[in-house]
């Protein structure tokens, strides 16, 4: 049994709780709650993860969109041995910019209940959690997507439409805990 096999996410509608991390790029505090605006976009996110890095350029390209229509994406590593110098390696190395966020312990993926990297989760600008679960329907056995959830989550959520499916499971590495 791993850590991970205990953890259950964050239930859709609940209150997003609201946290401070360091960004490992900057070196400066980033809280959710001053970060709403229309919404967030929270990616658990890992340095040596392949399926993080299937969708780097894709988060890279739709942030600056997102941002465009006060949605901001916060990359968030929790992985207990990945160091904040590999983070920002990678993200020299992928033209990241940030943020990415250092989750010492993992304090924020517990309260979440993420458990893969990438798993995502959504929080409309009241602070409320919208969607969590996958970017898409990726997998081994399926490496081309046919339904985006998370582009789908957010356009729904902008448009004030209701999210359909709000929530579907996480696939990717297991987040690396503390034993």
């Amino acid at each position: 049994m791993t850590p991970n096999d205990s953890i259950t996410p964050l239930a859709v509608g609940s209150r997003a709780p609201d946290f401070t991390l360091t960004d490992a790029i900057t070196g400066q505090p980033v809280t959710l709650s001053e970060r709403l605006g229309r919404g967030v976009a929270l990616d658990f996110w890992s340095v040596d993860c392949a399926w993080s890095r299937y969708y780097d350029d894709y988060l890279i390209e739709r942030a600056a969109a997102w941002a465009a229509e006060g949605v901001t994406l916060l990359l968030i590593n929790s992985n207990a041995n990945e160091t904040p110098q590999q983070m920002r390696d990678m993200a020299d190395a992928y033209g990241i910019a940030g943020p990415i966020l250092i989750d010492a312990g993992s304090a924020v993926a517990n309260v979440y209940g993420a458990t893969a990297t990438p798993h995502i989760f959504v929080v409309d600008g009241g602070g409320r959690l919208v969607y969590q679960g996958a970017i898409d329907d990726r997998s081994f056995r399926q490496q081309q997507p046919t339904v985006n959830y998370l582009e789908a989550a957010i356009s729904a959520m902008l448009a004030g439409e209701a999210i359909n499916p709000h929530e579907t499971p996480a696939y990717g590495c297991v987040i690396v805990r503390e034993m």
